[in-house]
This record gives C-alpha cells, structure tokens and sequence, in this order.
C-alpha cells in the first residue's frame, strides 16, 4: 500500500479552502480573492490588515490575530468585521510579550519624534488590554470614552473564566523597592528589562557600570524567571503603583500609591498567568440548531447564490438558515415568523428550501432542543 505525506500549509489548502490577500499580490488577484471569500467559494482568508476595509460581509464568524495590532482603534475596527448578523462570533489575538519587540523596531526607525512617542504610547496601550485581566468589553468602551453599565459582558475570556489572583505582596515589594533603590542611587530612572536584571541578578556591563550590583535588591528575585518578573512589573504599571514615563527611553518611575504601598507594606493582589482556556458550550445569542441541517442548507444556499451571481448572505443569513435547522419547516407556510424571511424570499426561495428540509428529514431524524 502506498504511503504518503502531505505540509501543514497543503492540508490547510485541501480541507479548509483559504485564499490570501496582501500587498504582494496583483490587484486582480487582491479582487478575486476577496470576490470568493464573499461567496463563500473559500472559508479562510488570510490577509494583512488592509483586507476588506469596510467588506459586506455579515457572516464572519473568526477574526484571528497572529500579531499584536499597532493600536486599540486597529483592533476594535478588524475585530468588528466579526458578527455582523447578530450571531455569535470569535475574536482572537495570538499574543506573546515579545510581540511588542517586533513593533518596537519599526518605531525606532519612524523619523519624527513626535510619531515615535505617540506610536509608543498606542503600543502600551494595546499591551495594556491584551493583558489586563478585567472585561474586556469594558475596557474597549473606557478607551473610547464610554462606560459598560453591566458588571460582566458574559462573552469575553476574562468574564467567562476569570483568572485567579494570589497574594503578590512579596513580589511587588521586591520590585517597588528596587525601583526607590535606583531612583535613590543614582537620581535617574531605568526601563523594566534592567529592574529585572538587577532582581534576578545579572552581571551586565550597565550593571556594573552603574553600581546597581551594590544595591540591597540586587539578586533579591532570583526565584522568578524574567517573564515572570515582566508580567508583574506590567501589572503594576496597570494598577497605577508604577509608571513608565513618556520618552524615547521610558523610564520606570513609582507613582504616588506605588510609594504609599511600599512604605505601609500593604498586600498586593495580582492575576496569575493566563492559560488556555475552555470554550463556553453556549453563549449569549447562540442558536441551538441541527448542525448537520444546517451545513446541508448552507450548501444549498450558496449553489442557488452562485446560479444567481450573488454573495450567498443575499438568499439568507446564517441566523436564518439556523432557524430552519432548528425549526425544520417543511411548507412554505411554516416559514412565517423566522427572522430574515418576508414576503418576498418566501415566494422566491421558500418551496426549494423546504423541499431541502423534507428530503433530510426521509433520512436523518429531528434532534430535540
């Protein structure tokens, strides 16, 4: 028996149809991709951020970040291509701290200062949400000026499974301290990655040069490794007991509470690590339906969109497809009162997707909600 091995990227190709759209590509084939992803002819597009600005689309149901967006405003724009009919939609941001080296490089080389102090600041900002262990709803209508009346949105990671919080007060003293240390020493401030070299105790050439090995909290956090030492030092900044002052070279500076809460020793809670979570089962606005039905009439939607020439939401939306597969009409009359079907495309499509519902039915039985 022949044997055989297929790439990832090939396997991606066969069972999951994805087309990209980028810069390098004609406009011709820029057109054409975007053409067939409205059609449903591919599922997944794979494109950079200037992909379907504004695209007709109502039923993306994933938007994938595989890099960490420049700013909040980018964010909230891609993110709201996702759920445009109301039905449940995914949004997710891949993210690693080191992330933010990758866009810190192309600061550097912006030629004015201004742009690089407000690209900086746009980039401590899009860490800040990504990481923040609050709702994220409500953190993206605080940025904009807005505040969420609820105390949970009841769909973001964050308020579906909360992350746990430990006693941190050891840690941050340790931190706290060693930026008064710094401070105190040499009447200048110091970025978070050489705080961090200070506690863990590291021999660099800065280290020395400064004299910071002399300081009581050199090597004093050698228990935690540099990420973990970075991720508390964000979350300080976060709750306001640190900041990290404007510039080309932000410094970390303690603020008032930060040097109320080292003077008074008091405890300091912080959020643990994320990890990988489970998803929810059911969600707000999710439409138990016949999952098999409704792919069946998903199919059938877009061969009638294709023989008319148009995207397939303009037969139905997904909302209104899941309905019937949830409802199994099987005459034209039973229709009424399922959103997203009037008069009209009761007349025109009513009979074909019914008779679609009755031959499934000859085969498979109905599934109990």
């Amino acid at each position: 028996m022949a044997s055989f091995r297929i790439t990832r990227s090939q396997f991606v190709a066969i069972f999951f149809p994805a087309r990209p759209y980028h810069a390098g590509l004609t406009a011709d084939e820029r057109t054409t991709n975007q053409e067939l992803f409205l059609r449903d002819e591919v599922r997944i597009i794979c494109a950079t951020i200037a992909f379907g600005m504004g695209i007709n689309k109502p039923n993306v149901r994933w938007v994938i970040h595989h890099d960490l967006p420049k700013n909040i405003e980018g964010y909230y724009q891609e993110t709201g291509r996702a759920g445009r009919d109301g039905l449940p939609a995914d949004c997710l941001l891949l993210f690693n701290p080191g992330d933010a080296a990758k866009q810190t490089h192309f600061i550097e080389e912006m030629s004015s200062a201004k742009e690089q102090q407000i690209a900086r600041e746009q980039l401590r900002l899009m860490m800040h949400y990504a990481e923040c262990p609050s709702c994220r709803r409500r953190e993206l209508l605080h940025y904009f000026g807005e505040e969420y009346p609820a105390p949970t949105c009841d769909s973001c990671d964050n308020c579906l499974e909360p992350r746990e919080s430990y006693n941190a007060t050891t840690h941050a003293q340790k931190l706290l301290s060693c930026v008064y240390r710094v401070r105190e020493a040499g009447r200048f401030g110091v970025g978070l990655n050489h705080l961090i070299e200070i506690l863990t105790g590291a021999d660099t050439e800065k280290v020395r040069r400064w004299n910071h090995d002399q300081l009581s909290t050199y090597g004093v956090g050698r228990e935690l490794s540099r990420p973990e030492w970075a991720s508390i030092g964000r979350e300080l900044i976060r709750m306001g007991l640190l900041e990290q002052e404007k510039g080309e070279f932000p410094t970390i500076a303690l603020t008032e509470d930060g040097f109320d809460a080292l003077k008074s020793r008091r405890i300091i809670m912080l959020t643990k690590s994320m990890v990988k979570k489970k998803a929810p089962v059911v969600r707000a606005g999710e439409i138990e339906c016949d999952e098999t039905l409704f792919d069946r009439l998903r199919k059938f939607r877009k061969k009638l969109a294709d023989e008319r020439g148009v995207p397939a939401y303009v037969i139905f939306g997904d909302n209104t497809l899941r309905l019937m597969a949830r409802e199994y009409p099987q005459q034209s009359a039973d229709l009424r009162g399922i959103s997203g079907i009037g008069e009209k495309k009761m007349a025109e499509f009513g009979e074909a997707f019914t008779a679609e519902v009755r031959s499934y039915l000859a085969t498979y039985p109905r599934v109990k909600f």
